[in-house]
Formats: C-alpha cells, structure tokens, sequence
C-alpha cells in the first residue's frame, strides 16, 4: 500500500518553478509601483500641458486624450442622508442573511514590502 502522503507532495522542480513564477509577479509589481510614482510626479504637469493646448481633445500619433469633469459632490439635507443609512443597515442585512451570487474567489494578494532593490 502506498503512502498517500508522499504521492500527493509535489516535486521540487516544481516548487522552484512556483518560486520563479511568483518572484516573477513581485519583480513586475514592483515595476508598475515605480510606473504609478513616475505616473503620479508627472501628472500635474501633464495636466498643466493639456491646459496649455487649450482644447477639449487632443489627438496624437498614439493616443487621444478628452478633457472631462470628475464626479460632482452634494450637500443632501437631513432626510435623504437619513434614508441613506437606513439603506446602507438594510443592504448589511441583506448581506448577512445571504450568499453572495458572484465573486467570492480565491486570489493570492501580493503586498510589496520596500526591499527589492
């Protein structure tokens, strides 16, 4: 009878290609982190030079880019914030007393930790 243990334990070859496969993800992630910040330093610069062309549109060889509005905010009064968490409470409820119809998968979430370099 053999061992079930051992049968169902995978192979070191395949650790170290799991290894390489998610050390691989942490080097890209810490590629597009150095993308976002380089992203984030130029971005008001880049809507300073968007401003200067003085159009609602601008189109380049690869790209165009459209001026638009950000998301309004308002002021409700009292009643309608009222009804809001009464309707935030009933949809926690909800929540409670019933299964989700979509996601709930799994995923591995990778928090980078600053010592890649």
């Amino acid at each position: 009878m053999k061992n079930s243990f051992l049968i169902e334990q995978p192979m070191e070859a395949d650790i170290e290609k799991s290894l390489e496969v998610i050390d691989k993800m942490i080097e890209l992630r810490l590629q597009l982190a150095a993308l976002e910040e380089q992203i984030k330093t130029l971005q008001p610069h880049f809507y300073l030079a968007c401003s200067a062309v003085s159009t609602d549109k601008i189109e380049t060889p690869r790209a165009t880019i459209s001026r638009r509005l950000t998301a309004g905010k308002w002021l409700y009064s009292a009643p309608i914030l009222q009804l809001e968490e009464q309707l935030k409470q009933q949809k926690q409820q909800f929540q409670k007393q019933n299964e989700p119809v979509e996601g709930r998968e799994v995923i591995w979430a990778i928090r980078l930790t600053g010592g890649g370099d």
